[in-house]
């Protein structure tokens, strides 16, 4: 079987999606099956997303970042960072700004100065 390849000569969009969606998975700690299960769909679906042999709609790929606990973009996105990871630090800043959004502006400042500081210390060694 020969493997599909844009015009542009790089992997098709399904292809490069579904590469996303194992890694996702994988770092999820969820198997195929727990996945499906999860999405109400079959482990052969599964399976077939993550070959790039079966597209994926839009409610399923939004249920799938849901579930992963990967922005949207991750999947989408030309360079596919990520931008937290469950259950870490950074996640819980998250959730800590949703709740408080007015806390952004001092977060910001204080992240400037940590910023300056660090370049600041590390000129004078």
């Amino acid at each position: 079987m020969t493997k599909a390849v844009a015009g542009n000569g790089s992997a098709p969009v399904s292809a490069t999606l579904g590469q996303r969606i194992r890694t996702a998975r994988r770092d999820a700690g969820l198997s195929q099956g727990q996945l499906a299960a999860a999405l109400n769909t079959t482990q052969s679906a599964i399976s077939l997303y993550e070959a790039g042999q079966r597209s994926v709609g839009i409610d399923m790929l939004l249920n799938v970042a849901r579930i992963l606990n990967r922005p949207l973009h991750y999947f989408l996105g030309e360079d596919g960072d990520m931008l937290y990871v469950r259950d870490s630090d950074i996640a819980q800043l998250i959730e800590e700004l949703e709740k408080h959004p007015e806390d952004l502006p001092e977060l910001l400042s204080y992240w400037q100065f940590l910023r300056w500081r660090r370049a600041n210390l590390n000129g004078q060694r």
